[in-house]
């Protein structure tokens, strides 16, 4: 009997399994004819299939498939015992692989040659089988030498085995390992995005893995979702083969009840898809993922490919892992978000709103990004007059506007209480201060309640120009935002409140206007009551509870006789000989810029722009040109304001 040197010595330089074993067939080979083949069969739930083969030219081990025990017993050459006992046989005739109904790349008429079948036994089960063919019959001395060979290196195939086994199960075991001991990602909105491609990225790492370990050419994550099926990642052969539509009911209900699916001839199968078997699909797995309604699918264009037991096992801890992950990452996702979110209003906290300015520095490179600072003026009597019911609900309302209204990009915070701040980023052709106006405006949108709306203190700072660091620039812009408070309460003590509790358009744009420019509180007494008689003249107004001073009155009837006296010569004059008060001016500026808004007989309604446009036309001639840039420069607040 040949004497083997250990699997160290002959082995040693080799560093896979595979390698291995083919050099221990090698040797087998090597005293034998010319043309000889040795073929390595492993056993998998009463069924054979070719790990190794040596010498079969021609043929992929792909195309031999599985092999059923029953027709392995049938073809051994020995006694019926003999086969449990792992006894060698040696017969002369035919390719075994022929009684194997394996087709052959030979001629017409098989050649007649030597077999000999050597099954290994383990626990009364054969769990492999060694097969070598020679071309030619042997003579007794040869086939005698052949046949201790083969028994010789069984201590060393199995050792191959185990080393084979405990590779794929550490490689198996690495891949579960990688998918789920991830880093922490960082999900917190709005960073929701990056953390979903973050986690298809890692399904998709596991999808290919599982393709490779398996055998498989192809593997995709498919969801549930009524009733239709959706792919989630994908691996593998033909990216583009719709996979997901072999799952049709019954194979769907099958998976319902926990079942594997295994269709090594989906070719053949009765409720095949026509078009994925035409495109190349033979062979189908299918379990379900746990956790999840969804499912795991591998597939092969090669007819009888089948995960063994052992690999099943391994698929069926990847499928967990997978439903783990997408477990643990969707509880991630809701302890960031309430991590990271205001739970009033659902904006970003403090936390969210320190940890993106912390990141503007390197966002903002070769761009515009500002940081704007918002603290609501008097809150505390909203809270006083209304319950803090009330109050919050005024919040979620602000928190509404903000997000729905704000630019694309822009991120809104809650810092606490009633102090809000905007994180803006954009090109450096932006305009900081009308940003920073037009979210004042969408604010002042916000009704407390019928004749009341939220005021708001702004303060707004821009990096790298105002402030080299985010702290100085928070510094700043809170700085700004106090000085603004500080000025509108000075503002405040000198004006008396409004007296038109009536929040129509014309009126809240006459006041946007005489703001503008600069009105005195009398103006502004004057203009309100203006816009009060000419609404109460037009029907637009009943005689409500206002009540004004004959002196208010007698200035809001001076202010409607010149509504219709218009600039001659670029002068501002009228028939009384007098200049048209400024209130006058701004009074039919927006008057005009109302009506134009209105569909009337002969003229549809006119957008904001449409009317901008139309009035700049007639500007020059009729409207005084401090009225008409008050109004312009609303422009933003008037889209908000009319949407």
């Amino acid at each position: 009997m040949p004497v083997y040197p250990s699997l160290r010595t002959l082995l040693e330089p080799l560093d896979s399994p595979a390698q291995a074993r083919e050099r221990v067939l090698s040797e087998l080979l090597r005293p034998l004819p010319e043309g000889s083949q040795a073929f390595w069969w492993v056993e998998d739930g009463g069924r054979f299939s070719l790990q190794t083969a040596l010498g079969l030219a021609g043929m992929p081990l792909g195309e031999v498939g599985v092999v059923e025990e029953a027709a392995f017993q049938k073809g051994y050459p020995g006694p019926v015992e003999g086969w449990s006992q792992g006894l060698p046989a040696a017969e002369v005739g035919p390719h075994l692989l022929q009684h194997l109904s394996v087709q052959l790349p030979a001629s017409p008429e098989p050649p007649v040659g030597q077999n000999l079948l050597l099954p290994l036994v383990l626990e009364r089960r054969v769990w492999a089988v060694l097969h070598l063919y020679a071309p030619s019959p042997l003579d007794e001395p040869r086939l005698k030498r052949a046949i201790q060979s083969a028994q010789a290196v069984v201590p060393l195939l199995q050792q191959i085995h185990r080393w084979e086994a405990a590779e794929r199960k550490a490689l198996w075991l690495s891949a579960i390992n990688t998918l789920l001991s991830h880093p922490e990602p960082e999900s917190p909105p709005p960073l929701e995005a990056s953390a979903a491609t973050w986690l298809k990225s890692r399904l998709q790492d596991a999808l290919e893995e599982a393709t490779r370990l398996a055998r498989a050419e192809g593997a995709r994550l498919v969801a549930f979702k009524e009733g239709q099926v959706h792919t989630l990642a994908q691996a593998g052969w033909d990216a583009g083969l719709p996979v997901e539509t072999a799952l049709r009911a019954a194979l769907t209900e099958q998976l319902g009840e926990g079942r594997r699916i295994a269709l090594p001839r989906y070719d053949l199968y009765p409720a095949r898809h026509p078009e994925l078997v035409e495109a190349g699909l033979h062979s189908l797995f299918i379990l379900s993922v746990p956790y999840q309604s969804q499912a795991l699918l591998l597939f092969s264009s090669q007819a009888g490919w089948f995960p063994d037991a052992e690999t099943q096992e391994f698929l069926g801890e990847m499928a967990t892992a997978l439903g783990v992950v997408q477990r643990e990452w969707a509880l991630r996702q809701e302890l960031a978000w309430a991590a990271f979110t205001d739970p009033l209003t659902g904006l970003g906290n403090r936390r969210a709103f320190e940890r993106d300015l912390e990141k503007l520095p390197h966002r903002a490179r070769g761009r515009l990004a500002m940081l704007v600072v918002l603290d609501l003026d008097r809150f505390k009597s909203i809270n006083d007059s209304f319950g803090h019911i009330h109050a919050d609900h005024v919040l979620v309302r602000l928190a509404g506007v903000l997000r729905s209204r704000a630019r694309a990009g822009d991120r809104a915070y809650r810092l606490g209480g009633d102090e809000f701040a905007l994180i803006i980023e954009g090109p450096p052709s932006l305009n900081p201060s009308r940003i920073a106006e037009r979210y004042r405006a969408l604010v002042e949108e916000v009704r407390v309640s019928e004749s009341v709306h939220l005021q708001v203190s702004l303060g707004y700072a821009v990096y790298p120009s105002d402030a080299p660091d985010t702290e100085a620039l928070w510094r700043l812009a809170d700085h700004r935002m106090y000085q603004d408070k500080a000025s509108r309460r000075n503002r405040a003590s000198q004006t008396p409140p409004p007296l038109i509790p009536h929040e129509t358009l014309l009126v809240r744009l006459a006041r946007r206007m005489g703001q503008a420019l600069g009105f005195s509180p009398a103006e502004m007494q004057g203009l309100e009551a203006g816009c009060y008689l000419l609404q109460l003249a037009l029907g637009e107004l009943s005689l409500g509870p206002v009540t004004l001073s004959d002196s208010l009155l007698r200035e809001g009837a001076r202010i409607l006789v010149f509504l219709h006296q218009h600039r001659e010569g670029g002068r501002p004059s009228s028939w009384t000989g007098e200049a048209i008060p400024r209130a006058a001016r701004v009074l039919q500026v927006a008057h005009w810029f109302t009506q134009a808004l209105k569909e009337v007989e002969g003229r549809s309604a006119r957008s904001v722009e449409e009317a901008l446009a139309a009035l700049q036309q007639e500007a020059s001639p009729y409207f005084d040109p401090d009225a008409v840039s008050a109004l312009l420069s609303l422009r933003e607040w008037l889209e908000e304001l009319v949407t």
